[in-house]
């Protein structure tokens, strides 16, 4: 059909008609605007034309979005005049049938939500509608050929409505149930997928059919039709209301049907969708009335159609299942499902989805009236309350019959087993059905012994079960009580409580024993736990993890029961004493058996158990039974006593059923509760009178003031004690044995701790009028057996000796320090179970003070070499006692280290704590006293004010402490000589005292002389009080002693005179030697910068020039001084008086070292005296080279050396002595040498002299020394001249880059130097371009690899004491200068490289301690 219908015109001209009335008149034409925005919603396009469609008979329709415009087709019927101008009108309809979504003819009228204009294609008409006139029609052009469907077509006006339309296909892809009530359609197409509906077959009942979706054939939905019914009276006249019908117009509306979908949400249909979705288990299709937005429908309260479609719909699903659950065809399981239709709603829910579920609920519920709907596991019907559900573990377990008798009181059966868990709650929930929970399940297992399950297989699906609640951190239940357990031969469960599990060992290996118990046992069935193991075992293997979680399930259940492993033996043997010993006629042979079987067990004895006595009595252990070990029990006690407490000899006479040695562990482990001793009772005793009782509580240590709650004058003393009779009896055997106290308290402390831990206390209250009791002493009161021991000797020392607790001392971190000064407790008796004990009774855990270790350590004091082992052993005492003791006992510790000298210190002897430090600091205050190093970490140091380094400030200040006047002690008098040389100017002013050359502490008003290296004379003969009046400044330096306070001082060498003694034999034969002459006429010719030295010399050069050879034997000078002797006369070997050489017959290899000492003691040049040492009895031409080669000369004279009468010369040196050869009488006499007398110290090691200026402390080395010194012999240099060799510290300064720079100097391009130094002992130093002290040096030309070396004890001591510091510079093999660091002679000891031995010692008479 090509041309237009001929009702187009008529039509389209009535709809133009009508909208130039409604554009005329806006109060008509505004409800009509109003209407149509009511149903402008994208959601409810696609409804409205499937129902359109589905009205004009499509059986498919297609959708789709295509090029922005919405296009829908289906292959409906086309328009009639009739159906067409119903889209030309707006608020009517021509459908009568109510299967619909609404009754005014809008539907059509939603496309326009989606755009402007609407177009329409079937086979007769080509039309639009605009949104302005949107029921006005034109004709257009067709857009494609002419087809049997029905196409509209919408060009979507946004982005935004596309959307929406988009999502409202999804949602009909994802739910498309609507074509399930469509009447003709049942296949739709959105966009490229295809949605369409298949029978599986009618459904269980008639009018019922499974359908699905053709691609999801397994999800199946159950779809219920009602017959159709015709509408009541009062939906009518609503729907006549809706429809604008008056009574006189058509009202012919047919019956209708509903239908119901298992398997949907609980949606309300129009045949469309509706926005109420209920809690109902089925979705509902009816002719609902809408409301004017068709979203939801009308609420029934007010809507009487739409409460009349909702009881039918309940009526429905009622019908439906009350047949399908009667149905006996089917399957009890198929049965079963008809429940999915059972409703469980909340009818207090008053919202519109609340009140149309509780409306279907409420009529389902008035359908089921007295019907039964209960289906059992059988298959029968049972009206409501008639089944009980069960868990289904204990179906799987018993059979349901069984199982329904055992659990259910009334025995009624249980519901089937295939109702779903959802389906069984909403029974439960509406109370037509009881279920047996699982609290209920257990409460019958802790009450009924249930038959035991037929298989393993079952009883494990019980434990399983039951084993939440049983394993669980919390349970609800007595584990112990719940009856799951098999026992042995039984064919009901037990209790664990009433079963035990014995071991896979067997622990007794008497048959005899085995039987003795098996009679009053009951025993876990072994195979049980056999089975567990299995099934884990084949779990494990199949790794079938159901298994698996029941078997640990099981075992779980197992430990929470205690019964994983063998039973508590403890628990079994009470188990059967409980029988045993209530027969009559016990013997005591099984009484002995029964005990030497749980002795054998380990087991704990309890109640039920009984030991027979000595005097044939079945008692409890708490009626005190004891058990005499070795027989030596029984001397403590009365015979009688003895008889009704003491075990029956029996038990120990035959060990049958366990062995002697078990049976001793089993009662001294406390198990059998037998006692080694007497037990402690309580007391009561009632005290009258406050001041009795005040007395009662000092009596038992109470200091403070009781507190009295009441008037009464009535107290009431609970105590502990032992029983009188015991009291008694030791005190008789007191007084023959008084170490029976000490034997008592041995048995006491044998016990164990719980046997007097609960009775070491008493307490004591007021009774009141109403016999009411309140304590009045908040203080812990002593029991009196406590009090009674404290007056006993009952505890040992460690020396085994009884004493009164009080006497001895614990040993504690505190009391540590008293260990062998006080009596301690012995150690045995001393431990961590008993010191509770102790400490009540009284032993003594803290010391009473310091005196006794101080005393100790005054008595070592008095020795001058005490064994240090010891004195540092009590210095950690006193430590550890400084630790806690009191403010009163520090004071008097650190009094006592003030005031006495009981430090003894490294190497320093005895000193007072101002005398001795921690370390030392050789830059502040050298040679400082120092703690010993094996005692220096204590903190006791630190507590008594001992400081950590000396300081200038505190060296002054324990300088100002020395007494005055008094001889220094050695340790002393070496610290202030190494004190002198630090702080001289300070010590001088602020001390105003000085070291003299006694070693007495001298006010510095009594020095009248003064005694330096620089004007060393030999002095030790001189007399006492000259010695007393002259300082002793040799420790200082030259530019020091030169210097101001100490310049003031005339020097003792400027005011002594040597005098040749009267008996002095001058032998004939005064002689020249040229050596010595030509030595005297070169120096005249020295040239030296400072001329007033340069004077001196020359003048003493031209006395030595005249000097003669005179030998003098037994060669004696005495010293004066102002003309008046000051000394005694001393042996000399040689002296130069008056142009005399005077010296001993001897050897000259013995004379050299003299005669060189005694000539640079006059010239007081070290250059000089090394060159009188190495020029003597050398050529003349020697004499002269070497002088020239070495010093500054000036032009030579040509002088005549005079000879005067009885004078010869000598002749020039041979290369052998032939008067006094190796066999001469010179060579053998013994050398009338004295050791040097040192003034520091007692011990020293002898050392040879250093070379080239290494300076000495006593009285002189190279430059002028005491004759009476004894000298190694110096071997005669070669005869043939050669050039000076440079001194070892010159050769060292050279290898290190270092250039002379005068006598005494040498510097290095980077700013550093060596130079002489000011100690003597060692005589050179290295130092910075800063000034800063690297290292001090000791030369001396010796080679270690090739000859031992001897070094004094002092040069040791700091080469160990500061190896950094200290070095000494020898000569390797070749003669080469090498420097070893004390460091590195250090690290050579510890080696073993090198040994250390004492060279010599050196007695010297202590003069004071003589007098």
């Amino acid at each position: 059909m090509n041309g237009r219908p001929a009702f187009f015109e008529t039509l389209r001209d009535k709809a133009v008609q009508r909208w130039d009335q409604l554009e005329r008149d806006p109060e008509l034409a505004g409800p009509w605007h109003q209407l149509f925005k009511q149903v402008q919603s994208p959601r409810h396009v696609l409804s409205e034309l499937l129902q359109n469609a589905d009205d004009a008979g499509a059986t498919e329709a297609s959708v789709d979005i295509t090029d922005g415009c919405f296009l829908f087709s289906h292959n409906g019927e086309d328009f009639t005049e009739e159906h067409f101008a119903s889209l030309c009108r707006f608020g009517y309809s021509n459908k009568r049938a109510l299967h619909t979504i609404g009754f005014r003819g809008i539907g059509f009228k939603s496309t326009f939500s989606l755009g402007d204009t609407v177009e329409l294609d079937t086979p007769s008409l080509s039309i639009a509608f605009d949104r302005r006139r949107f029921t006005e029609p034109r004709w257009i052009e067709r857009r494609q050929s002419v087809s049997e469907r029905t196409l509209i077509r919408v060009p979507i006006r946004d982005e935004l409505r596309q959307r929406e339309i988009e999502k409202n296909l999804q949602e009909w892809l994802a739910s498309p149930v609507s074509l399930l009530f469509f009447k003709h359609i049942r296949r739709m197409r959105i966009g490229s997928r295809d949605v369409h509906w298949r029978s599986l077959g009618p459904g269980p009942v008639p009018a019922t059919e499974r359908m699905a979706l053709h691609d999801s054939p397994d999800a199946a939905f159950l779809v219920a039709r009602s017959e159709a019914e015709a509408f009541p009276e009062e939906a009518l006249a609503e729907i006549r209301q809706e429809r604008l019908l008056s009574d006189n117009q058509e009202a012919g509306f047919p019956p209708c049907k509903i239908e119901i979908v298992l398997g949907a949400k609980g949606r309300l249909y129009v045949v469309l969708p509706t926005g109420v979705e209920t809690s109902l288990p089925f979705a509902c299709n009816a002719p609902f009335i809408q409301d004017p937005a068709r979203l939801k429908i009308k609420d029934p309260e007010t809507s009487p159609t739409n409460r009349w479609l909702l009881e039918r719909v309940g009526k429905l699903a009622a019908s439906v299942m009350l047949r399908w659950l009667d149905c006996p065809e089917a399957s009890v399981a198929e049965r079963s499902n008809a429940y999915g239709l059972f409703p469980d709603v909340n009818r207090s829910d008053n919202s519109l989805e609340g009140v149309c579920a509780a409306t279907i609920e409420g009529s389902f519920e008035k359908a089921l009236g007295e019907v039964p709907f209960l289906i059992t596991s059988s298959g029968e019907l049972k009206p409501s309350a008639g089944c009980i559900i069960l868990p289904q573990p204990l179906l799987d377990i018993w059979p349901a019959d069984q199982a329904a008798r055992l659990f259910d009181d009334a025995g009624r059966p249980p519901l089937s087993s295939c109702v779903t868990e959802a389906d069984q709650q909403k029974l439960i929930h509406w109370g037509v059905v009881e279920k047996i929970d699982k609290p209920h399940v257990l409460q019958v297992l802790q009450s009924t012994h249930l038959p035991k399950p037929e298989t393993w297989g079952h009883l494990l699906k019980l434990w399983a079960y039951v084993a939440p609640e049983l394993t669980g951190y919390r349970a609800d239940v007595d584990r112990q009580r719940v009856r799951i357990v098999p026992a042995q031969g039984k064919d009901v469960l037990y209790a664990a409580c009433e079963v035990i599990r014995l071991g896979e060992k067997r622990l007794l290996q008497s048959e005899e024993d085995w039987e003795f118990l098996a009679v009053h046992l009951l025993v876990l069935n072994p195979n049980w736990p056999r089975f567990l193991a299995e099934q884990r075992r084949h779990a494990e293997e199949l790794n079938d993890r159901s298994l698996k979680g029941k078997v640990a399930a099981a075992l779980a259940v197992l430990r929470a029961i205690e019964m994983e492993g063998a039973s508590d033996v403890s628990e079994v043997i009470e188990q059967v004493a409980g029988e045993f010993f209530s027969q009559q006629g016990i013997s005591i042979a099984k009484c002995v058996q029964l005990t030497q079987i749980a002795a054998k067990l380990g087991a704990t004895v309890g109640d039920a158990f009984r030991f027979a006595t000595r005097d044939r009595h079945l008692r409890k252990v708490s009626s005190v039974v004891l058990f005499d070990r070795d027989g030596t029990l029984e001397a403590f006690f009365e015979q009688a006593w003895c008889n009704a407490h003491f075990l029956h000899t029996d038990y120990k006479t035959n060990y049958a059923s366990c062995t002697h040695e078990e049976w001793l562990a089993w009662v001294t482990s406390g198990r059998a509760g037998l006692l080694g001793f007497a037990p402690l009772v309580g007391t009561k005793n009632d005290i009258y009178g406050r001041a009795k009782i005040e007395a009662e509580l000092r009596r038992r240590g109470v200091s403070g003031a009781p507190s009295y709650s009441y008037v009464t004058n009535h107290f009431r003393v609970e105590d502990w004690d032992f029983e009188e009779i015991h009291w008694r009896w030791w005190s008789a055997l007191a007084k023959e044995d008084p170490g029976i106290w000490g034997r008592i308290f041995d048995r006491i402390l044998g016990q164990p701790e719980a046997s007097w831990v609960h009775a070491k206390g008493t307490r004591v209250s007021q009774v009141a009028t109403t016999r009411k009791t309140r304590s009045i002493s908040n203080e812990s009161l002593l029991a009196e057996w406590i009090l009674r021991l404290r007056e006993l000797p009952c505890l040992r020392d460690t020396r085994g000796f009884y004493r009164k607790p009080a006497e001895l001392l614990r040993r504690t971190p505190e009391t540590e320090s008293l260990m062998d000064v006080e009596p301690f407790i012995h150690s045995l008796l001393d431990n961590e179970a008993t010191r509770p004990l102790l400490k009540l009774l009284g032993v003594r855990e803290v010391p009473t003070g310091p005196d006794r270790l101080l005393d100790c350590l005054r008595t070592l004091a008095m020795s001058d070499h005490p064994p240090v082992h010891e004195v540092e052993k009590w210095y950690r005492r006193l430590d550890q006692l400084t630790d806690a003791c009191s403010t009163t006992d520090l004071a008097d510790i650190k009094a006592a280290f003030r005031d006495e000298k009981i430090v003894l210190s490294e190497g320093a002897g005895w000193t007072n704590a101002a005398g001795v430090f921690l370390s030392s600091d050789e830059e502040a205050m050298p040679g400082t006293a120092v703690v010993r190093a094996g005692v220096r970490d204590l903190m006791l140091w630190r507590k008594i004010g001992i400081a950590d380094r000396p300081t200038a400030d505190l060296a002054i200040q324990w300088l100002l402490g020395l007494p005055s006047g008094e001889v220094l002690s050695q340790d002393d008098a070496r610290r202030v000589r190494a004190l002198l040389p630090r702080h001289p100017r300070r010590i001088w002013s602020e001390c105003q005292h000085w070291l003299n050359l006694s070693g007495a502490w001298m006010s510095v008003d009594t020095l009248s002389y003064s005694l330096s290296m620089q004007s060393l004379v030999a002095w030790k003969h001189l007399n006492e009080d000259i010695k007393q009046r002259t300082a002793d400044l040799q420790p200082l330096s030259a530019e020091v002693s030169a210097a101001l306070p100490f310049c003031g001082l005339p020097h003792l060498a400027g005011r002594i005179e040597e005098r040749l003694h009267s008996t002095v034999r001058i032998s004939a034969g005064a002689e020249r030697w040229p050596w010595l002459n030509q030595l005297g006429v070169e120096l005249r010719r020295i040239e030296l910068e400072d001329t007033s030295e340069q004077d001196r010399i020359r003048k003493l050069a031209a006395d030595l020039a005249d000097t003669i050879w005179q030998t003098a034997p037994g060669l004696e000078i005495i010293p004066y001084i102002d003309g008046t002797p000051a000394g005694m006369p001393r042996r000399a070997e040689a002296v130069w008086l008056s142009g005399v050489l005077y010296v001993e017959d001897r050897p000259l290899s013995k004379l050299a070292r003299a005669v060189a000492q005694e000539l640079g003691r006059a010239f007081r040049r070290q250059d000089l005296a090394d060159a009188i040492k190495l020029c003597f009895d050398r050529p003349p031409a020697f004499v002269t080279e070497y002088l020239e080669e070495n010093f500054k000369l000036g032009p030579q004279e040509v002088t005549a050396v005079p000879i005067a009468a009885g004078q010869s010369v000598r002749s020039e040196p041979s290369t052998q002595n032939s008067d006094d050869g190796p066999d001469s009488p010179a060579a053998n006499r013994p050398a009338d040498d004295e050791a040097d007398q040192d003034d520091g110290e007692g011990t020293v090691i002898h050392l040879e002299e250093p070379d080239n200026g290494a300076e000495s402390d006593t009285e002189g080395a190279d430059i002028p020394q005491d004759p009476e010194s004894s000298h190694a012999p110096l071997h005669r240099p070669p005869l043939i001249p050669k050039p000076a060799k440079l001194s070892i510290i010159e050769r060292f300064a050279r290898t290190k880059g270092y250039q002379r720079d005068g006598t005494e100097r040498f510097f290095h391009a980077d700013g550093s130097w060596i130079s002489k130094a000011h100690d003597a002992r060692f005589p050179w130093e290295r130092r910075t371009a800063g000034g800063d002290l690297v290292c001090y040096y000791w030369p001396k030309e010796h080679c270690l690899e090739l000859q031992a070396l001897q070094i004094e004890a002092d040069i040791w001591g700091l080469l160990d004491h500061s190896p950094d510091n200290y070095s000494l510079v020898l000569s390797d093999a070749q003669g080469e200068p090498v420097e070893v660091s004390g460091t590195r002679l250090r690290a050579m000891l510890d080696g073993r490289e090198i040994k250390l031995y004492p060279a010599s010692y050196r007695l010297v008479i202590d003069h004071d301690h003589k007098q």
